[in-house]
């Protein structure tokens, strides 16, 4: 029996989503994980976390630059496409101001981070605080993602209140919601990261033991934050089901959560195998369908979530 209209447009729109949220997850959290190898001192470690850092920020350049024109292209068309929606989300100076403000505040922060790569090399740690700052300055922006979503989902009157906003009450899903999200970024920084040094190692072969090396660290940031967020997502789901098994949809919610589960779990012990093996250069095929899982499980997880509040 064939799906009515909504649902394929439902269904081509969260598989569409997918990984340009992961790409923009893996973009705000790919400073942190470069920069912060700027405060190793050892030689041969630091030698090669300044390689891994120039390789990925050239990766976050590039994705986070591409998400961010979709990002522009997106907020031109909200106006047309859905009015009320575009009426909240750029009401001044909430929530439109504290989501501007730290993205355009990080990405030049971060522009600056890589354009004095070289002349701050005799100063790696005031170098690495730079990224920090910018990677901290796009968490800032996710948390206000995050707090708009909710007060969205929420059918908030404008104008919205500051308090609110900025310090959601403590027992709102806002919190372990925040928590996700960050150690997402993370995981997918990592993750994405590897797999964008696999694709350039025909150009950038900087020998087996730097890739020995750097490959097993993007799949341990993809896997330690990794668990934090699956971990943290557990949670989430357990505290809606209640609410989801009231829900029209309850079977899909039901199977978009199973799935985004089992998905992220087989992600991690993906990334986990290759963070402690002796031949990381053996596990590319791990790092890209490590990948993939991780793009799948969100679009589950999107899914979910879409559904829950949205739906």
């Amino acid at each position: 029996m064939p799906l009515p209209v909504g649902d394929v447009a439902f269904y081509v729109t969260v598989i569409l989503l997918a990984p340009h949220l992961a790409l923009a997850l893996a973009a705000a959290g790919m400073p942190v994980v470069s920069a912060s190898g700027g405060f190793f001192k050892t030689k041969r470690i630091k030698i090669f976390l300044d390689k891994f850092g120039q390789q990925t920020t050239t990766f976050a350049l590039l994705g986070g630059g591409y998400v961010f024109l979709l990002t522009l292209l997106a907020a031109v068309a909200l106006p047309f496409a859905a009015p009320e929606s575009a009426a909240f989300f750029f009401a001044w100076p909430l929530p439109v101001l504290p989501l501007a403000a730290p993205l355009f505040f990080g990405a030049i922060l971060f522009l600056v981070y890589r354009g004095l790569w070289q002349r701050m090399k005799n100063s790696k740690s005031a170098h690495s605080l730079i990224g920090i700052a910018s990677g901290l300055a796009f968490f800032a922006a996710l948390y206000a993602l995050v707090s708009t979503f909710r007060l969205f989902s929420l059918h908030s009157p404008l104008p919205l209140s500051g308090w609110d906003f900025f310090v959601p009450p403590q027992n709102a899903f806002f919190w372990p919601i925040l928590l996700e999200t960050l150690t997402l970024a993370l995981c997918l920084a990592g993750g994405c990261g590897g797999l964008y040094l696999v694709a350039r190692r025909n150009k950038d072969d900087f020998g087996r033991d730097y890739y020995g090396f750097t490959l097993k660290l993007a799949a341990r940031w993809a896997f330690f934050a990794g668990l934090v967020h699956l971990a943290t997502l557990g949670h989430i789901y357990n505290g809606l089901w209640p609410f989801a098994t009231a829900h029209a949809a309850s079977d899909l919610l039901f199977w978009s959560m199973t799935a985004s589960l089992a998905l992220w779990a087989l992600a991690l012990a993906l990334w986990g195998i290759t963070s402690f093996s002796s031949y990381a250069l053996r596990m590319k095929w791990a790092l890209f369908t490590a990948a993939v899982l991780a793009v799948a499980a969100l679009a589950c997880q999107s899914a979910f979530f879409w559904l829950l509040f949205f739906g």
